[in-house]
């Protein structure tokens, strides 16, 4: 099997594994897995050359791979570097024996959802989507049903404009172009795209999203960003409620304080070494 790459060794090489092994192992599922655990905290993003030389392998087979990984849902390329998607947690999630991210919010998102009266989702953005990870439904027979693991287009919450404006600027534009592209839900217009653009700017300068709709249902929401234990952006923490008594401006007031603060002692829990 291929070992995992620590900071400052190459990467997992399955050239070097050659001595007295077993003929009928396969060897494209060993390289498949090689590209993957190329990956590691010192290596989030690369292109092409730097996989295919961390793993030891032709640029033209680390290709085929890639692609290959990509379509299946593994990678993710923006311009020429790829990164792995959070999809990759799922083929061991069941195994982990570190605690996850949805295990550390979901005490914080429950104990949050009864402090303010109000649903409290946790999600990470995934290509064009955002997947909820953890949701705390408040009581009320006009709840939006939610399931752990439900995908929706990014643009089309605030926990997926929170998450979209911390993009950095190359991938925030691939997922403009890829929007342009899109026939389904994730489509924009040029109008559409130029109003995103502008929402994300101001939503950059105050830390928080507001959205009047949930996945085009009648439910409003405020988002702030969760980071791990190095300040790096890993999630977003949301709260909704369906409430045509307060006004927008009343719900950020009453929202986002105790958002901000939760968010803090989440964060706080990730940077003792709970990967997300």
């Amino acid at each position: 099997m291929p070992q995992h790459a620590s900071a400052g060794k190459p990467g997992p090489t399955p050239n070097n594994l050659r001595a007295a092994r077993p003929r009928d192992l396969v060897q494209s599922l060993e390289r498949g897995l090689a590209v993957i655990t190329a990956f590691d905290a010192d290596h989030r993003s690369m292109n092409l050359t730097e996989i295919a030389q961390r793993c030891g392998l032709p640029r033209s087979a680390a290709r085929r791979f890639l692609h290959t990984l990509a379509d299946l849902g593994y990678v993710s390329a923006s311009g020429r570097q790829f990164s792995l998607t959070p999809q990759v947690l799922e083929l061991g999630y069941s195994h982990l024996p570190k605690v996850s991210l949805a295990e550390v919010v979901r005490p914080h998102a429950e104990e949050l959802a009864r402090k303010i009266g109000a649903s409290v989702s946790v999600a990470v953005l995934d290509g064009a989507d955002i997947r909820y990870v953890s949701r705390v439904n408040a009581p009320s027979a006009l709840a939006v049903s939610i399931r752990v693991g439900s995908r929706v287009a990014a643009h089309d919450t605030a926990l997926g404009r929170v998450l979209l404006a911390a993009c950095p600027q190359e991938q925030f534009e691939d997922y403009l172009a890829r929007s342009a592209q899109a026939t389904n839900s994730h489509h924009l217009g040029e109008q559409d795209r130029t109003e995103l653009v502008r929402a994300l700017e101001a939503v950059r300068r105050q830390q928080w999203s507001y959205v009047d709709r949930l996945a085009s249902v009648g439910v409003r929401a405020v988002a702030v960003l969760l980071h791990n234990r190095d300040g790096e952006t890993v999630a977003a923490l949301s709260a909704s409620r369906h409430d045509a008594k307060l006004s927008a401006r009343q719900m950020v007031q009453q929202f986002v304080p105790p958002l901000q603060e939760y968010a803090s002692r989440i964060s706080l829990e990730l940077r003792r070494g709970i990967e997300a």
